[in-house]
C-alpha cells in the first residue's frame, strides 16, 4: 500500500515529478501546467518497465488539484486502482 507520507509535499512537485512502485504497479505524480491552471497528474501502469519505456496505452491517468490535498486524494486513487488490480499486478515480474 502507498503512503501518503511517502509522496512529499507540494514544493518537491515544484522541481520534479516523483515515481514509484507498488508489488508490481509503477506509477507516477508530476506537476501539469497548462495554460493558467496548475494541477497533479497521477499516473499508473503495469511494471515492469519504466514510465519512458512502456507504450503510452498502458498507462492511465488521472487529475488532481495541485494541493497537499490533490496529494493524498492521488495517493487514496492508486492505492484503489491497485486494490481493483491486483490479478494483474500479480502477473508483473517484480
Amino acid at each position: 500500500m502507498i503512503q501518503r507520507k511517502d509522496l512529499f509535499s507540494i514544493p518537491f512537485y515544484n522541481k520534479t515529478q516523483y515515481t514509484g512502485s507498488n508489488l508490481g504497479m509503477r506509477y507516477r505524480i508530476e506537476k501539469h501546467v497548462e495554460d493558467d491552471s496548475t494541477t497533479l497528474l497521477a499516473t499508473w501502469w503495469p511494471g515492469p518497465y519504466c514510465f519512458t519505456a512502456t507504450p503510452d496505452e498502458q498507462k492511465k491517468t488521472n487529475t488532481f488539484e495541485y494541493s497537499d490535498e490533490g496529494i493524498g486524494q492521488a495517493c487514496d486513487w492508486l492505492n484503489q486502482v491497485y486494490t481493483e488490480n491486483a490479478d494483474l499486478f500479480k502477473t508483473v515480474p517484480i
